[in-house]
């Protein structure tokens, strides 16, 4: 019998993305804590929040990207404070320059549209000072809609309507 993690979200050339399986949990902890993966999204993770997180997470809701079985990433397709849809993720430092955020990310857009029938757009938030991100934002289509201050720092928010 197989489980819903077993069975893939999305596949590309390269990677299989698909919901979070308890084995998945240490590298998902790791990004949570890597002051490198974290030095835009407001720093490592406390204790508390990674035991939340961790719980949410195993409820489905988190699409981890895989290259040959091995975990390189994740991508989140979740509910922004306005109510759009919002696009989060984030890769192993050691996997970055290989294209694979692009990948995934372009393939969860994909999906969407799709796993959210109700949404008019998706919006994606970064540090404007994160400027691969921005870049990668910018590659996949979305467009610049808004800026704001927030967490110390300048964020800039990205933004795809529905075809």
């Amino acid at each position: 019998m197989t489980s819903d993690a077993d069975t893939p979200l999305l596949v590309t050339d390269r990677l299989v993305l698909r919901v979070v399986r308890p084995s998945d949990l240490p590298v998902i902890e790791r990004m949570w804590r890597d002051p490198v993966l974290r030095r835009y999204l407001g720093g490592p993770v406390s204790d508390d929040e990674v035991a939340q997180r961790r719980e949410a997470d195993q409820s489905g809701g988190l699409i981890v990207t895989t290259r040959s079985g091995e975990v390189v990433g994740r991508c989140h397709l979740g509910r922004y404070r306005t109510g759009d849809l919002e696009l989060s993720y984030v890769f192993l430092a050691e996997q970055w320059g290989r294209g694979y955020a692009r990948e995934a990310c372009a393939a969860v857009i994909g999906l969407a549209f799709d796993r959210f029938p109700d949404a008019t757009r998706l919006v994606a938030v970064t540090q404007e000072a994160n400027t691969r991100s921005v870049r990668l934002l910018e590659a996949l289509g979305m467009a610049r809609v808004d800026a704001f201050e927030e967490f110390g720092a300048r964020q800039v928010m990205h933004a795809i309507d529905r075809p």
